[in-house]
């Protein structure tokens, strides 16, 4: 949100990667790679990712997850 009202047109392709612990609490995050060349939003997505949580990886062992964000202003 505070990307979009400093930039009302930012748009692209944020990849984050994160590890999912035994617990399935997210251990670690990281922007892999990004088209938005916002580093306040790309940081903002990479934080909010540590607070999510998953079911327990089977096995117990940790989960290496990259993800792509698109984002677009309508």
């Amino acid at each position: 949100e505070q990307g979009l009202q400093q930039n009302p047109s930012i748009e692209g392709r944020v990849q984050i990667s994160w590890i999912i612990g035994p617990t399935g609490a997210v251990q670690a995050s990281s922007v892999a790679s990004s088209t938005i060349h916002s580093s306040s939003v790309e940081l903002c997505i990479a934080q909010a990712v540590t607070r999510w949580s998953f079911p327990q990886p089977e096995g117990g062992s940790p989960v290496s997850v990259n993800y792509p964000f698109v984002l677009q202003s309508n």
